[in-house]
């Protein structure tokens, strides 16, 4: 019986072709748009997801009123921090970005332009999962001019992950040691970079005002 309604089927298509590939074609772009739009929701609604505690992270942002001027922006000032972890016994760990931009990092006679540098606090990785390959996450950005790379970035200036207490070269000459090796980072994060560095050496990390 089946193969009967099999058989019926396909005289029908034969018998009206422009009909049936019209059906098909729709039926066809209407498969594919769908499955492109749940890959879409998906990737989105994944964002930051891969931090064990994403569901207890918040970001602070900034409301400025400056007379009859608002400014609504997506940083805080420096020492926001610490006094909210201080005063409010509900945040448990802060951690604080900066971004200063770009370095020049030394390879060799070559100095190669890195943009996805951020500043950040040694509380890094107690608030966002960043698995580390090799160094010690407790302490690793404590110490000023210190730097955790991606394992991308470790196999690309060295060809190895094994370099924690190696030396990067930056911006001509700048010695920033290297404290860890995470593996990289997500892409669907809403910060993506390749070198952390100390936010200890900002004078603006110590600014109590």
């Amino acid at each position: 019986m089946l193969k009967n309604y099999f058989r019926v089927a396909f005289r029908n298509l034969q018998r009206n072709k422009g009909f049936s590939a019209i059906n098909i074609v729709g039926l066809a772009i209407g498969l594919a748009t769908c499955l492109l739009i749940m890959a879409y929701v998906m990737d989105e609604l994944s964002y930051d997801r891969g931090n064990k505690d994403a569901a207890r992270i918040y970001r602070v942002d900034g409301d400025i009123k400056i007379g009859g001027n608002q400014f609504v922006c997506a940083s805080s000032p420096g020492p926001m921090g610490p006094i909210l972890k201080q005063d409010w016994p509900e945040v448990e760990q802060e951690v604080r970005f900066r971004d200063y931009g770009g370095f020049r990092v030394r390879k060799g006679s070559q100095d190669i332009v890195e943009e996805k540098v951020i500043y950040a606090d040694s509380t890094l990785f107690s608030v966002f999962t960043l698995p580390m390959i090799a160094g010690d996450p407790a302490t690793a950005l404590r110490e000023p001019r210190t730097v955790v790379v991606t394992a991308t970035i470790a196999r690309k200036y060295f060809n190895s992950t094994d370099i924690v207490g190696r030396t990067l070269v930056m911006n001509d000459n700048t010695n920033y040691k290297i404290t860890g090796v995470i593996k990289d980072v997500p892409a669907n994060t809403h910060f993506n970079f390749d070198f952390f560095v100390s936010l200890s050496e900002s004078d603006e990390s110590r600014d109590p005002n």
